[in-house]
């Protein structure tokens, strides 16, 4: 925080989104992918 030279904490954060839909079977059909399941 303020005065601090480095981060506390780090939040690292995936987004994906599929290249083609309709491919990643089981997967569900959403537009973009969060955290865990974007890996």
């Amino acid at each position: 925080f303020a005065g601090d030279d480095a981060p506390r904490a780090v939040f690292p954060s995936i987004v994906g989104r599929p290249r083609h839909h309709g491919i990643m079977i089981g997967m569900g059909q959403k537009d973009s992918y969060v955290g865990d399941e974007a890996q």
